[in-house]
């Protein structure tokens, strides 16, 4: 779960309506936001899906006012739901389901140095 430092904007202005999102979807990292996708339901996926999606290029045009590594908290809380999308659409768009069919879940692959065998 994703925490807003007190007295901080959850989302940058212009963009109140998808801080209920925040919480779940603005996770760090890809296999973080894998994660929640494969993890979650289809309805709340297109719930997110469905509020994200018509502000994603308001979002991208505000985002790139600032440095990729180094945006403020709410852009950075933005962009990453601006990532969660892009999962969320792989379910939307291709999969039709949380996760991709017949897939083992959940998974993980770790890399090992010759000398960890």
């Amino acid at each position: 779960m994703v925490t807003v430092p007190a007295g901080e904007r959850c989302l940058p202005e212009g963009f109140e309506e998808l801080e209920e999102f925040v919480p779940y979807w603005a996770v760090a990292g890809q296999d973080a936001r894998r994660y929640q996708r494969s993890d979650t339901t289809m309805a709340e996926i297109e719930r997110f899906y469905h509020a994200v999606y018509p502000r994603a290029d308001a979002a991208m045009d505000h985002l790139e006012k600032f440095p990729l590594r180094d945006m403020p908290g709410p852009e950075t809380r933005l962009k990453r739901l601006i990532l969660s999308l892009a999962q969320a659409s792989m379910s939307i768009e291709i999969h039709g389901e949380a996760r991709v069919a017949n897939s083992p879940w959940p998974n993980e692959m770790k890399i090992i140095t010759p000398e960890e065998l």
